[in-house]
């Protein structure tokens, strides 16, 4: 997957944006298989965290797309990839 990015700033953010989903994945899983309460806390918090930190992500990726407009395609991709995962979290909070 790496040789498809011509910006090494894109791969990192689909990376986090993967891990960001795996590991939301993860704590819905862990509290609907287990029931315990601790996880909604967890999971609530990691939600938090993820959000700030795909945000920046996202801010980063929207400024270097702007300098680098030529490569535009790549950016948006990415951009997509980054805000996909608004809504799963949201279907997530959901099913809690």
């Amino acid at each position: 997957m790496k040789k498809q990015f011509k910006y090494p700033m894109n791969y990192t953010a689909i990376r986090i944006a993967i891990i960001s989903f795996v590991l939301g994945t993860i704590c819905l899983l862990l509290f609907k298989t287990n029931g315990d309460t601790g996880f909604v806390g967890i999971g609530y918090f990691y939600t938090l965290f993820a959000a700030f930190v795909n945000t920046i992500v996202l801010l980063l990726v929207i400024f270097h797309g702007i300098q680098r407009y030529k490569e535009y395609t790549e950016h948006l991709i990415t951009i997509v990839i980054i805000l996909a995962n608004i809504p799963i979290t949201l279907l997530y909070l959901n099913l809690l």
